[in-house]
């Protein structure tokens, strides 16, 4: 299994990332059709625990790592360094999340590898930028959600406590997303005039532009949005409401006469309180709790029949991930796929993409780490049975180094 054909067929990205931010944007890259050689220390990336295999502690490896290639190399080492130096002059992409000061320590910054070749493309995804006071600030996720402003608006404001948003790696994903975009960008610009290009990402600028709304709303009312919950800052019929047996998603305009009609709440329109929007914002505290009230009335089917079935009112269910993956419009779109690794069949979350008549092929399960080390010397380097002995016995040699400084 392969993706044999993609928007990105032909570009190699050398992928020195780990954990989460990194390796999502590359897979992102690997689902276009790139060739992905994940470079990893000789004790791996972070988020390893063992080699992959069908294992609940493997879930970060198995979902951000198909379609890749492993190669294991010690950079700290005259042979590895030079292994990688010669992988840089074919490749395209050199991609890491390393702090600010690692890539010139490490001899993989932009200067040096462009002297190497001088149409790589080089990016590195920081947690607060390349320079500043705060540039080799350890980061990760729940820190620059933290910096950036965003967890002072997730969370329910009755206990005033910050939560992390949705409970995902928000930060990582849009790091991973951006970083995937930039490096699109970066070969369309060299396509164009041939050189090279210094990409940077960040965690921080990342979060603080997915707010930018919210920011703006600030800039021009001077007013800090708190915790939301489940409102919406502006809109009081947008969010999340209870039922009598669960909960449902509203977002129709403020000031939708239809459906407060629907709900029990058409007097409203005759009501100097409420019978307009701005009314409605004046009075939203009271407003709110009438729509409360009337929506527990009713279950979550019964409202989304009469609001979304019946009369198109924007609205829908709150689900839990058993009813996520068998809902009849998730398995339509075909977004669960069924993978294999070591003769063992397991489910993932598929590609993003559907660029029609542009991506061909199935994925790769996720390698394991070095696994493709001789490979790739071989046949991508054309380096001698000897030479690759000496390469894998200096990376198997720094194992104990490396393992004692984690530990």
């Amino acid at each position: 299994m392969a993706i044999t054909k993609g928007p990105l067929s032909g570009v190699r990205i050398i992928d020195m990332t780990q954990a989460h931010a990194g390796p999502f944007g590359t897979m992102l890259l690997s689902d276009l059709g790139a060739e992905i050689i994940k470079l990893e220390s000789p004790t791996g990336d972070l988020i390893r625990f063992g080699d992959p295999k069908v294992n609940i502690f493997n879930y970060y490896v198995l979902s951000l790592n198909r379609n890749k290639r492993s190669i294991s190399l010690d950079l700290q080492g005259k042979l590895g360094k030079q292994a990688f130096y010669d992988l840089v002059k074919i490749s395209d992409v050199v991609i890491s999340n390393f702090r600010a000061d690692v890539p010139r320590r490490q001899g993989s910054d932009f200067v040096t590898l462009k002297k190497i070749n001088p149409q790589i493309i080089r990016c590195n995804i920081t947690g607060y930028g390349e320079t500043g006071p705060y540039t080799n600030y350890p980061a990760f996720d729940i820190i620059a959600c933290g910096h950036s402003g965003i967890l002072s608006i997730s969370g329910d404001p009755k206990t005033n406590t910050p939560v992390i948003p949705g409970g995902i790696a928000l930060a990582d994903m849009m790091g991973g997303i951006y970083a995937a975009m930039s490096i699109i960008a970066s070969l369309i610009n060299r396509d164009r005039d041939g050189k090279g290009v210094k990409a940077d990402v960040n965690l921080l600028d990342s979060l603080i532009f997915m707010q930018k709304v919210l920011f703006q709303n600030y800039f021009l009312g001077g007013n800090a949005p708190t915790l939301q919950g489940g409102r919406h800052i502006m809109l009081p019929t947008y969010g999340i409401f209870e039922t009598k047996d669960g909960f449902i998603t509203l977002s129709p305009p403020t000031g939708n006469f239809e459906m407060l009609e629907l709900v029990g709440l058409g007097w409203m329109k005759d009501d100097p309180k409420y019978n307009n929007v701005i009314n409605i914002f004046i009075n939203n505290k009271e407003f709110t709790i009438l729509l409360e009230e009337a929506l527990r009335k009713k279950t979550t089917d019964e409202w989304l029949k009469i609001l979304r079935d019946e009369n198109d009112i924007p609205s829908g269910p709150v689900l839990y991930y058993s009813q996520v993956v068998n809902d009849p419009q998730v398995i339509h779109n075909d977004v669960i796929k069924e993978m294999e690794i070591k003769g063992e069949k397991y489910k993932t979350i598929g590609s993003i993409f559907n660029i029609h008549d542009s991506i061909e092929g199935e994925p790769e399960t996720a390698p394991d780490l070095g696994e493709h080390t001789e490979d790739i010397l071989k046949n991508l380097l054309s380096y001698s049975d000897d030479l690759i002995k000496e390469i894998m016995a200096e990376t198997e040699a720094a194992i104990p180094r490396m393992a004692a400084r984690v530990l």
